[in-house]
């Protein structure tokens, strides 16, 4: 089973096809096939044309796999480069139609499965598989060896861990549409849904996004279900027998006169063409990975089960020994006291740092104000520092308020390409008509920036930072006119 499909025919492969089984070369080949399924999908765009190609072919495909994972089948028609043809040989990408399948083609929001078409030592890897508009099953893969013609008989075999995964999710996605509504009221429902084997995404109508404490009850009520081990009935019949057991159907879905009903245990119940487990228990486990927004009145939970919530076990308690290796604990349960550690220590050399930089920026200031030019009753200063933090700037700023009374600064920082400036105006400076803000605004005018603020206080910035000796050299002019406008 290690493959995915029934144990004698693995066998089989194993000895035809000279596969070695291990479980790194297995986690490989499954990669390659996701790998190959996105690209097979992407390259066959809207499928209109396959639908066009195979539409001359009579008869439809029987679908056995509800209760089949592998069958006998005859090749009914290949397609390769867009035309019918006889035969398909190793190396071409192609198109198998067959008149009976085991493989599920993707509809409802369910993925197509996934496996092989076997004769004798020839293989075709299904990679996906459709449905064309007139019942078609289109399985679309590549050749691995040998050649398999129209009219031939061939063993049609599922990757069967797939399917069951695919199933799991499947099934709890309709377990999460009834906790959705016990939860969150009768209004929600379903407006999408997309389930493969590694995730179960659900789209569902509500005017708010999901509070924790409702996420945890929605999660709680799913895997209550799970652990209850409720028998999932699947049963086919009329519409109205369908509504009489209060069966829900997907909104603006246009249904035949006899559908499938998906039964869990009386909890819910569902219109469905999909696969699902035959009891819940064999779900495993439910976790939610994350709710979000799709658009106005419609939200998304996206969710792992079964392996996928072991695949999950197994990251988290990764990331949590990377991190205790980080922090030097021995032990997972030791990280919260030793992040709350560390917290208080940074909080701690934050305030050390912003003392330092107060001092640092006490000894620019001194430095600066020896240098100040005379323009009428004002003292005006400028500097241009590389690597000082904004927040030193402003501290710079508050100074020059505090203990010059008639200076004007405008000093500035580079850092990663840019420019932060910040501008101040002491009281004296303020009351002869200078305007921080404004002297902000047409500096940073000049250096292809912007900026403002109130009259003792301004900040700005600048992206042409080459500009910024000549637009500091035309400051005493723009101080004077403000001046003079008094």
């Amino acid at each position: 089973d290690t493959f995915g499909f029934p144990l004698d025919l693995t066998r089989e492969i194993v000895a035809e096809h000279a596969i070695e089984i291990n479980e790194e070369e297995f986690k490989r080949f499954m990669d390659e096939q996701r790998e190959r399924a996105r690209a097979a999908r992407a390259a066959l765009g809207d499928m209109g044309w396959e639908g066009d190609v195979v539409s001359t072919l009579p008869g439809k495909t029987e679908f056995v796999g509800y209760e089949q994972m592998e069958c006998d089948a005859t090749i009914t028609g290949i397609v390769v480069d867009n035309q019918l043809v006889d035969a398909v040989s190793e190396g071409e990408k192609a198109i198998i139609v067959l008149d009976r399948t085991p493989f599920y083609a993707e509809s409802g929001g369910q993925c197509g499965d996934m496996g092989v078409i076997i004769s004798g030592k020839c293989m075709f890897k299904v990679l996906d598989c459709k449905k064309s508009a007139n019942g078609h099953f289109m399985h679309i893969g590549e050749m691995v060896s040998g050649m398999m013609s129209v009219d031939e008989t061939v063993r049609a075999c599922i990757a069967v861990h797939r399917r069951r995964a695919v199933m799991r999710n499947h099934t709890a996605c309709h377990l999460l549409q009834q906790a959705l509504r016990e939860v969150l009221g009768n209004h929600v429902h379903q407006a999408g849904s997309m389930v493969d084997n590694e995730i179960c995404r659900f789209d569902f109508s509500h005017f708010s996004a999901m509070t924790p404490k409702e996420l945890d009850r929605v999660e709680y009520l799913v895997n209550d279900m799970i652990l209850s081990a409720l028998d999932v009935n699947v049963s086919t019949m009329s519409l109205d027998e369908a509504k009489e057991m209060g069966a829900m159907a997907l909104f603006g879905e246009k249904y035949g006169d006899v559908v499938r009903v998906c039964n869990a245990g009386g909890r819910s119940i569902e219109l469905c063409g999909g696969t699902h487990v035959d009891n819940t228990s064999k779900i495993g486990l439910f976790k939610i990975l994350k709710e979000s927004s799709v658009a106005a009145g419609v939200r998304r939970i996206e969710a792992v089960t079964g392996r996928g919530v072991l695949r999950l076990i197994d990251d988290t308690n990764a990331m949590l020994s990377d991190v205790a290796t980080t922090l030097k604990v021995g032990s997972h349960g030791e990280i919260p006291a030793k992040v709350s550690t560390v917290v208080s220590e940074l909080k701690a050399k934050d305030k050390e740092i912003e003392r330092l930089n107060q001092k640092i920026a006490d000894l620019q200031v001194d430095g600066l104000f020896d240098n100040a030019q005379e323009v009428g009753p004002v003292r005006v200063i400028y500097a241009v520092f590389t690597g000082t933090k904004p927040d030193a700037l402003r501290a710079m700023a508050d100074k020059i308020k505090s203990n010059a009374p008639r200076m004007v600064a405008i000093l500035g920082t580079i850092q990663d390409g840019k420019a932060t400036l910040a501008a101040a105006c002491g009281p004296e400076a303020v009351a002869n008509g200078v305007h921080a803000g404004k002297l902000m605004k047409e500096v940073t005018a000049l250096v292809g920036g912007s900026g403002g603020g109130k009259p003792d206080t301004a900040m700005g910035g600048a992206s042409e930072i080459f500009k910024l000796d000549e637009a500091f050299v035309q400051i005493p002019s723009i101080i004077e006119k403000m001046i003079q406008k008094k």
